[in-house]
């Protein structure tokens, strides 16, 4: 019963923050906040059109398509789909998918921290200081980060299964399966952020891991969550090398290194003075009150060994993430292509928020801490520190028409993530026509396009190349009357598109986007490993009956 006390008084505090975009029926005006909305019409509109696993963004590009989501995380479009199937508006979608995320990551780190103190006032104070980091509302309210945020919601979820993999002996079955459940939601949560946070996972287990036989099963399951998730992750770093992604990025990070005083200073005011990139990166007073009280006790050999553990795992992820957002780790963003994917230094922030949350617990070493007010003052003092982010600082947008979102024209990314090398860059209009005749007399009929699949009537006179106004990836095919046909994709008069012949006759043409081996072998591994997962389950059922 004190428990779910608890769990109330978190949702009700981290309703706070949250609480002012539904008081208006507008969006938060956010970095990324109408990409989102664009995003999530596309992904629904793949779901909806047959895509079991949605890698195709058919209306996007002016109507050229484009591999987004064979590149982009995919969760939050997952949750925003059941929404939007509810026939709830996409910006109220938008907001409950942020909101969801918001409130889940404070109960998940309560429940973490619970069974890794086995203290509720501990966990308590660990979940406020995680959900009241100030880089947490500025993901929420400033960046409208749909992606990361659910990475810090995730992320304590992984830290809950591993801890009872741990310290359980006759309940692994379960927590092993929700540990792999957990992990791969996080990986396909957001692209950078979940590598960092799947890397915090792996330290953990070397940390905390008590025996061989504990870090085995831990590392197991992790790789289940990796197996699960492999759909996802394992073309999008295969099949990357045939979009411009490193081109445009590989400098980026150059400009996104935040200078110190930066993470120390609050931005009340959200002066762009203590902004990198238009983001506020502060770390919060008390957050960096803990990392000191913790220094202070570990150099006073104050700490038990526990105590100690829990500090240098702490103090290296806050060490490593300042390391690698200042200017001296250059050589390492240099040389670590997939360091550069990152894009923005200032991301390990996160990190630091949640080594800082850890590190909370050191403020009960203090005797006035021990004393009730003194620590309801404490946490009081944590939340509305950083009140003047629960307001969008930005304001707000009306949107009017969302039409114009589930009919968007451009491609939804910034650096060219997923433009297609073979074509001359995003297209700039609309197709009069999606197919056409580029050589030779035909006639085209009936056309029908539905997601990943168009069929029309040829009525060749000669022999004749037709161009399809869709952009091309691996896996596009070509049927003639059910016969595949080469396509041409490099013709310099139609870069990109999918170009290819028909002899004289009347001609049933089907074009449509199938499964790369890349692709199917990925798909292949996940479905497996969600079967066995799911026979792990049963027989230990099925064990408990007979």
């Amino acid at each position: 019963m004190k428990s779910f006390k608890h769990y109330l008084l978190i949702l009700a505090i981290s309703a706070l923050p949250i609480a002012s975009v539904f008081f208006t029926p507008d969006l938060p005006h956010t970095h990324d906040g109408p990409v989102h909305l664009a995003r999530m019409a596309a992904y629904y509109k793949a779901l909806a059109g047959g895509q079991i696993f949605p890698r195709w963004a058919s209306d996007l590009n002016y109507g050229y398509g484009m591999p987004l989501f064979n590149f982009i995380y995919h969760l939050p479009y997952l949750i925003s789909s059941l929404f939007l199937f509810l026939n709830i508006n996409l910006v109220t979608s938008f907001k409950l998918v942020l909101a969801l995320s918001y409130l889940l990551s404070g109960i998940f780190m309560f429940v973490f921290a619970k069974a890794f103190w086995n203290d509720e006032k501990k966990a308590l104070m660990v979940a406020l200081f995680y959900q009241f980091t100030p880089f947490r509302l500025v993901e929420l309210f400033v960046r409208g980060s749909l992606g990361e945020a659910y990475t810090y919601t995730l992320l304590p979820l992984v830290l809950y299964g591993l801890t009872q993999l741990i310290s359980q002996t006759n309940k692994n079955r379960i927590y092993f399966i929700l540990t792999s459940i957990a992990s791969a939601l996080l990986i396909i949560s957001h692209n950078s952020m979940s590598l960092v946070f799947f890397g915090v996972c792996i330290l953990f287990v070397f940390f905390f891991g008590k025996t061989a036989r504990h870090r085995l099963i831990c590392f197991a399951s992790l790789t289940g969550g990796l197996l699960l998730s492999a759909w996802y992750w394992l073309p999008a770093i295969v099949e990357h090398r045939y979009t411009y992604g490193d081109l445009f990025m590989k400098d980026m990070y150059r400009d996104h290194f935040a200078p110190i005083w930066q993470f120390v200073l609050p931005n009340f005011t959200n002066n762009p003075l203590l902004q990198t990139g238009g983001v506020s990166v502060q770390w919060g007073i008390f957050h960096i009150g803990a990392v000191f009280l913790s220094l202070v006790l570990l150099f006073r050999n104050k700490l038990s060994v526990r105590e100690k553990t829990i500090a240098i795992f702490s103090l290296v992820l806050v060490a490593g993430s300042l390391f690698f957002m200042q200017p001296p780790s250059i050589f390492f963003w240099q040389t670590i292509p997939l360091l550069r994917q990152f894009q923005f230094p200032w991301r390990l922030v996160g990190l630091a928020g949640l080594a800082t949350s850890l590190l909370s617990v050191f403020f009960l070493s203090l005797p006035l801490f021990k004393k009730t007010k003194a620590f309801v003052l404490l946490l009081i003092l944590v939340v509305i520190s950083t009140s003047y982010y629960w307001r969008p600082p930005l304001n707000f947008d009306r949107i009017d028409d969302e039409s114009q979102y589930w009919n968007y024209p451009l491609n939804t990314t910034y650096f060219g993530e997923t433009d297609v090398i073979w074509s001359a860059g995003p297209a700039k209009a609309y197709p009069k026509q999606r197919v056409e005749v580029a050589e030779g007399k035909a006639n085209i009929s009936g056309f029908t396009q539905k997601s990943t699949v168009q069929t029309f009537i040829v009525d060749a006179k000669t022999d004749s190349t037709l161009v399809s106004h869709t952009q091309y990836f691996p896996g596009w095919r070509v049927f003639v009357d059910n016969n595949k046909v080469p396509i041409q994709f490099q013709n310099p008069n139609w870069r990109g598109l999918i170009t290819f012949s028909v002899p004289p006759g009347q001609h049933t043409v089907r074009i449509e986007l199938g499964k790369t081996k890349i692709q199917f072998v990925a798909e292949i591994l996940s479905l497996s490993t969600l079967a066995a997962l799911g026979a792990f389950a049963l027989f230990r059922r099925i064990g408990r009956t007979t």
